[in-house]
């Protein structure tokens, strides 16, 4: 399907909006109505599966009884040239799902209790009606303007018809799915388990548990306690807690035993009003025990412009001879009879990517097999011919390879070539580093605020950069010394020295293995007393705690890094050569790490380890346990490579490439390092000193 074709003469398709396991979901206008509609389009390849067009019509059969103002309205099934489809109201909201990745804290406590009430009523009105959701989740929440949410796709939903129940073992998302559903029980108060989960996971910020995969995770929800939310928040009003609680009980005796019940509890609760403003006589004037420091004025500080990092080799340009390639692609197409054409064409840091787009009657395999008469054609050996995971048609189920056609030198990728491109989301972000590109050409990163420690590992090799320089640098690029404060540990390789004078570091650069003891402990002090801090004035997170002393609701410390406009800003401790440290302290530096990295996320604490020893003397599971991101240049062996990303790759990494896994359980993604010189680094520093003012 493609915009502009009209479905049996009344649906015209606009846009769209996305693909599921299930369908393509299209935006599309009703011309008998005059309306805008959603409409869901069962796949090509699912066409000729009776159990998957039983299964699609099923959702909609469900979804057009359940007539109910919390649930997403079916309008309408039908057939267009053989193609199952039904109509669906477009909602103009996003889901929870999106909402919640926003809110890292958790949502206020009465928009929890306004939206749990509505997923419960819907619920209550499903089950009434015998239909048991089995996936409620918050990508199947959709939230509206005014908080108003709608329960959405009803893809495994199943009617319940007798009292045993039994359904399919396993049906639903593993990190909200009860005990008895994994089993296959097809019971209403399944539902229920999953809204506490949702409800958990609006109220902290996390999901109540977390594995690996499904057998980890369907082994705690069986057997392991949820924490109380009250521990990790504790303006949680205990009857919401108790609530969430109960919906979590394992046995589903112990919950309330319909959505009703929920919905009235709910309906009840009343939610504690937020402390009010203290008067001028209540807040306490902070004491800066540290010495005068005259950078203190925000609004006088300016980052350093982009121009102080220079242009890698230009990248991601097309020009003529993308054209001559893609044509002489072509051509072998042609003369072989193969149904397949060159649609697009990306320039990476090593190779240009065409895609291939085939016909249904040509199988991949087929075009991989013609890499060695591409490549004469192209005059260059080292083409290759891959099959894609999926293709860039807007049509489903279209396949595609990639012809790579190598450069003749890899690109240079300079650091600043890698913040330029980002978004304006993470540009604002002063816990974006930039670590180089992937095979496309495209910036990656690391997010500190959302994977909030970074182990790298490995040797340069090459001309590289070690990737430590590059990741204090994007700092210093993003952020300024008010909203990020480093310790930097270098007690081995003098790499650090050229950061030496900054107005972001705590103390002067640590140069032996014991200042940098005391600067762990320094460190850990300072997440007490942080901790201390949002114990006293109610909060979860460093991030409600300043905006508490901001705003004047909570009286400003008396003890802290910053002002009371941001008085405990984001602390990034970054260690040069952590094997140092072990061999010379290995009880105290590996106690230490282990507590700030398990802590400091909460209260803005931030830990960078670099290594270039890969040993289990070094990288021991207490230092790895709660390092979600890591990233791995060079490694000597396959061992070493597991020790630091849970899987090989890095052992046969080339000149200037790397793997990057960005949290727990993620794929290792290759990339093209970024680079930077001693030059630019000197002139970014020189431009950060020159922001220290006076008055």
């Amino acid at each position: 399907m493609r915009e502009e074709v009209t479905l049996v003469g009344r649906y015209r398709l606009v846009e769209r909006l996305g693909q599921g396991a299930m369908g393509v979901v299209w935006k599309a206008f009703d011309l008998r109505l005059d309306r805008e509609v959603a409409v869901k389009i069962l796949p090509d390849h699912l066409s000729a599966e009776p159990r998957k067009i039983e299964r699609f019509l099923s959702e909609a059969k469900i979804g057009a009884a359940l007539q109910h103002s919390g649930i997403v309205a079916v309008f309408d099934a039908d057939q267009h040239e053989g193609r199952r489809f039904f109509v669906m109201e477009l909602l103009a909201g996003e889901d929870l799902a999106k909402v919640l990745a926003r809110l890292r804290n958790g949502m206020p406590i009465a928009k929890v209790v306004r939206i749990s009430e509505q997923m419960a009523r819907a619920l209550a009105a499903a089950h009434a009606k015998n239909v048991v959701h089995r996936d409620i989740k918050p990508a199947n929440v959709m939230v509206l303007s005014e908080d108003r949410v709608k329960v959405c796709d009803f893809g495994v939903a199943r009617i319940r018809q007798d009292s045993a129940g039994m359904g399919t073992a396993g049906i639903g998302t593993a990190a909200y799915m009860a005990p008895e559903q994994y089993e296959g029980r097809l019971d209403a108060r399944a539902d229920l388990y999953s809204l506490g989960c949702v409800m958990y996971e609006m109220l902290t910020g996390d999901q109540p548990f977390v594995g690996m995969n499904i057998y980890q995770l369907m082994y705690q929800h069986a057997t392991v306690e949820p924490t109380p939310p009250s521990t990790m928040r504790s303006e949680v009003p205990g009857a919401l807690e108790e609530l969430v609680l109960e919906l979590m009980a394992k046995d589903p005796a112990a919950r309330p035993q319909k959505a009703s019940e929920v919905v009235a509890r709910l309906k009840a609760m009343c939610v504690q009003p937020q402390a009010k403003k203290p008067t001028p006589s209540q807040t306490v004037t902070p004491v800066d025990t540290r010495p005068p420091r005259s950078d203190r004025t925000r609004r006088l500080y300016q980052r350093p412009p982009m121009r102080l990092l220079k242009s890698g080799t230009p990248g991601r340009r097309h020009d003529d001879s993308h054209g001559t390639v893609a044509n002489a692609i072509d051509r072998v197409l042609v003369e072989v009879g193969a149904e397949a054409k060159v649609t697009g064409c990306t320039r990476g840091p090593a190779c240009n990517r065409y895609e291939v787009r085939l016909r249904p009657s040509t199988k991949p395999e087929e075009i991989i097999a013609l890499a060695p008469r591409i490549a004469q054609a192209l005059g260059n050996n080292e083409v290759r011919a891959v099959s894609m995971s999926g293709s860039s048609s807007p049509l489903p189920g279209v396949q595609a390879v990639v012809v790579e056609v190598p450069h003749a030198k890899t690109d240079v990728i300079g650091v600043g070539d890698v913040l330029r491109d980002l978004p304006a989301v993470d540009s604002a972000n002063p816990l974006v580093v930039g670590l180089g590109r992937d095979i496309d050409g495209m910036p990656v990163t690391a997010d500190l605020a959302r994977a909030p420690h970074l182990l790298i590992g490995g040797i340069v090799r090459g001309l590289g950069t070690d990737p430590v320089l590059t990741v204090i640098t994007s700092l210093l690029m993003q952020a300024s010394p008010d909203q990020v404060q480093m310790i930097l540990v270098d007690a081995q390789t003098n790499e650090l020295a050229l950061f030496e004078g900054l107005p972001h570091l705590v103390e002067p650069i640590v140069g032996t293995p014991q200042a940098a003891v005391e600067s762990l402990q320094w460190a850990v002090a300072e997440l007490d007393r942080r901790y201390d801090d949002l114990a006293a004035a109610g909060c979860r997170t460093v991030v409600q705690y300043n905006e508490g002393v901001s705003t004047g609701r909570i009286p400003a410390p008396l003890r802290c890094l910053g002002d009371a406009s941001l008085p405990h800003p984001s602390l990034v401790m970054v260690i040069a050569e952590l094997a140092e440290l072990m061999r010379e302290a290995r009880d105290m530096t590996e106690s230490t790490l282990a507590r700030l990295t398990r802590l400091g996320r909460a209260v803005g604490i931030h830990v960078v380890l670099r290594t270039a020893q890969l040993d289990e003397r070094v990288l021991t599971p207490s230092i790895k346990a709660y390092v979600p991101a890591r990233l791995a240049l060079s490694a000597p062996s396959r061992e070493d490579s597991f020790r630091l990303l849970d899987g090989g790759g890095a052992e046969v990494l080339q000149d200037g490439q790397s793997l990057f896994r960005s949290r727990g359980g993620d794929m290792s993604r290759l990339l093209y390092t970024a680079r930077i010189s001693d030059e630019e680094i000197r002139a970014v520093v020189d431009h950060c000193r020159r922001q220290e003012v006076t008055g």
